[in-house]
Formats: C-alpha cells, structure tokens, sequence
C-alpha cells in the first residue's frame, strides 16, 4: 500500500516539474523572441513600436504622448541610424542640430542629428517620427520607445523625415524647427530665398541677378557684386 502512494505522489512530482517548465517555456518564448519581432520585425506595421512585454503600440497610443494633437506622420518616412556614443566626460557642445535641408519634387528632406539612447550593441532606441506644419513653421519630433531598459547609454543618431507632397509655396520667413521629447525647441539656421531652401552658408545669386547673396544663421544676406 505504501509503494503505491510512494508511485503515485512520484507521478504527481512528474506532472508538476513538467507542467512549471512548460509554463516558463512559455514565457520565455514570448518575452525574448515575439518581444523581439515586435520591436524590430515585420509584424510592427506601419508606425508602431513595441514595448519591453512585446505589447505593440501604434500611432493612435503613441499620439497621446505628443503635446499637440496637430502633429502627424502622414505621408512622412522616418529612418535613423546610430552614429557614435557620447563620452559622459566628454560631452557633445551641441546635442540637436540639422545638417541638411533640401526640396525636389515636392518631397522636403530634413536630416538632423540628435542625442538619444542605445544599447551596448549600438542600437537606437526604436522611434517615430511626427511632424506639424503651422502658419510659417515646420515642427519636428519624434517619440523613442524607452520601455526597454537596455538603452541606457546616451549617444549620437541621425535622423531623417522626408515628407512627401510637401507644398513649397512658402514665405522668406518660413522656418524649420525640432522639439525635443521634453518639449525644448531647436532651430533651424536654414534660409528660404525666392520659395527655394537654403542652408547655413550656401552662397546664390539674387532674382535680379544683380546681388551675391548668402545663408547666414537664418537669414538671406545679400550685397551688389
């Protein structure tokens, strides 16, 4: 009689090991390997990212933590690639600043690089883009999926927003601002001269053809040759 509870508690025993390590199996499963695909595969969609439980979150959840509801990312492509990490004694003199601004074919382009968080793998911290466009301005932003506590080491990336079917039709006073995800303002040192966008030190003839003009810190300088 007692060899026989002594079986049967043992199959019990066995049950009960198997079934708790299926069950972290699971888990495993879920947390590593489908909170992986969520952040950096195919099935993030369009304009979602994914936080460290594998839970998507889309434009519509993300939205909300952007102050104004006027921004967008319709018809905007958003990339970035991490460029270097930054030396905590030796920190960057500017951690926001565009290095390119440029128009053709109605598409706008606008490269900046900015401070954010990585991985000791040299991964950014997922992303996206939004932008809204008021009377004379162009704000950027982006939200960064800082769920993950693996990026924890502050670096450098590159950003990119190319906006497709972007009405040029501006005035010489039109700007191009970033806002950064606690809300502080950089500007842009880029010019609008004749509805064409200039940067910071581009030299061009006047539309008389009369003056050598140039970009200075936002601003259309221009002098008789």
């Amino acid at each position: 009689m007692k060899g026989r509870l002594y079986a049967n508690w043992l199959v019990i025993i066995t049950l009960f090991l198997f079934f708790s390590s299926l069950g972290i199996f699971v888990v495993y499963i879920q947390d590593v390997i489908v909170s992986k695909q969520c952040a950096y595969g195919e099935d993030t969609g369009t304009n979602c990212i994914c936080n460290s439980k594998g839970e998507k979150i889309c434009d519509e959840d993300i939205e909300n933590r952007v102050n104004s509801s006027e921004f967008t990312s319709t018809n905007l492509i958003y990339t970035f690639d991490y460029q270097n990490f930054i030396n905590p004694s030796n920190p960057v003199s500017q951690s926001t600043k565009f290095t390119e601004i440029s128009s053709v074919n109605n598409n706008l382009k606008v490269v900046v690089e900015m401070e954010s968080m990585c991985n000791e793998d040299s991964m950014v911290a997922p992303q996206i883009g939004f932008y809204k466009l008021e009377e004379e301005k162009l704000v950027l932003t982006v939200v960064s999926n800082l769920f993950d506590e693996t990026y924890n080491l502050p670096c450098m990336s590159e950003s990119v927003f190319l906006i497709n079917g972007f009405d040029m039709n501006v005035g010489d006073t039109f700007r191009i601002q970033y806002q950064g995800e606690n809300n502080e303002i950089y500007f842009s040192n880029n010019c609008i001269y004749e509805g064409y966008i200039r940067n910071d030190g581009d030299v061009y003839n006047s539309k008389d053809g009369t003056q050598l003009c140039q970009c200075l810190d936002g601003e259309n300088r221009c002098e008789r040759e």
